[in-house]
């Protein structure tokens, strides 16, 4: 146990060092992760483990800079358990860079397993979690996903499927592109199944579309869609 704390203490001063920067600190951590024999699982666990959250986060934004780490099973389902938003989102997109596409099947797997065996009560904060995580990982391929979970609530607008609409329309800004506009549009729209928070949500989801694809405006970015 002093072994295994000396050890991460190395790592920890890496982290916090606030003259290297992430390239560096990787090349550092990697460097140090081999004079250990199980260094990469003593890494692993300040990601999952460690209480500090900014050391947390500081493990898992490292952690995509690495160039010889396998992603373990265990921090894909960290994506879904942490609790730090900051925490989730560095992992998610370390997970992303490494593993690409494939890392959204593990994290469906990942979640799909977990929403059948939580309570009640911790499934719509799962699949609030879940769909941010989606879009944290700005890929293309996670559309579809959100989409379907939005066909799910279909028009439920109790106060939690309100919430998780929103999310799931932020989300869709981070990965959507010009055939999302449209859906965008809808949620957008001033009716009896839209409110206030739904409709911000759509506003700034198709800003976010605007501003990736590199439009001047709403307007520009419609009319290429109209003239295509």
């Amino acid at each position: 146990m002093i072994k295994k704390k000396i050890f991460q203490k190395k790592l920890i001063k890496i982290i916090e060092d606030r003259y290297t920067n992430w390239e560096q600190k990787a090349s550092m951590i990697e460097r140090t992760i081999k004079e250990e024999e199980n260094g990469e699982e003593l890494f692993k666990d300040l990601i999952i483990t460690h209480k500090k959250s900014k050391i947390r986060k500081g493990a898992a934004s490292i952690l995509g800079y690495m160039k010889n780490f396998d992603i373990p099973e265990e921090l894909i389902s960290r994506i879904i358990e942490e609790n730090d938003w900051t925490v989730r989102y560095a992992l998610s997109k370390s997970c992303a860079k490494h593993m690409g596409k494939d890392v959204l099947d593990k994290l469906i797997f990942t979640f799909n397993e977990r929403i059948n065996t939580v309570e009640i009560a911790l499934k719509h904060n799962l699949k609030l979690i879940f769909a941010e995580s989606l879009g944290y990982m700005e890929m293309k391929e996670a559309e579809p996903i959100l989409t379907a979970m939005l066909q799910d609530i279909g028009k439920n607008r109790e106060k939690k499927s309100i919430e998780l609409i929103s999310q799931i329309l932020y989300s869709l800004g981070e990965v959507g592109d010009k055939s999302t506009v449209e859906l965008l549009i809808h949620y957008s729209a001033d009716n009896v199944y839209t409110t206030e928070g739904i409709r911000n949500s759509a506003e700034h989801a198709i800003d976010k579309i605007v501003k990736r694809l590199k439009f001047s405006s709403k307007k520009d970015l419609l009319d290429a869609i109209n003239r295509e």
